[in-house]
């Protein structure tokens, strides 16, 4: 069974008429775990061995940037990245009391198109399929994000380091 937050955007990528080389789920077949770990790894202080955070931003390495937005977070989000460059997304939901992520990809673009029809939104999570930034919107509408060149962007529109 299809959670409300899969089922919205499928909807909205449906209706969108988003081609898949715009907007996909990451295929069942993916590794989530391995890809989780690699996230959690590139991006996270782990203060424990086995226990993940479920909001990555409260855990951000050093040197993370942080931005509130006043005026639409989700534009803001996506105009920080490069508009032909493929991202995942990563988005987290709360499933039978237990946080799950859910794991697609796509454009900036077709991201916010998405994103843009969906109401059960937490934690929306870009990050380089090359693990050299991440950047996160929070149910706070801040902003937060580690890596070249996300800090720069993000210093440039006046955030500040966390650290």
């Amino acid at each position: 069974m299809w959670s409300d937050l899969r089922v919205e955007i499928e909807q909205a990528r449906q209706r969108l008429r988003l081609p898949k080389q715009e907007f996909a789920p990451l295929p069942f077949t993916t590794e989530w775990a391995s890809l989780e770990e690699r996230i959690y790894h590139a991006f996270c202080r782990l203060n424990h061995p086995t226990v993940r955070p479920c909001w990555l931003w409260e855990r951000l390495r050093p040197g993370a940037v942080g931005l509130v937005c006043e005026y639409d977070p989700l534009t803001q989000l996506t105009s920080l990245v490069d508009p032909e460059e493929i991202v995942w997304l990563v988005l987290n939901e709360t499933v039978s009391f237990r946080d799950k992520f859910w794991f697609y990809w796509g454009t900036p673009h077709a991201i916010h198109s998405v994103l843009a029809e969906c109401y059960y939104l937490d934690e929306v999570y870009l990050i380089s399929k090359k693990y050299t930034w991440l950047l996160c919107l929070n149910h706070h509408d801040a902003l937060y994000g580690i890596g070249s060149p996300i800090q720069e962007r993000l210093l440039a529109r006046g955030a500040k380091s966390l650290s």
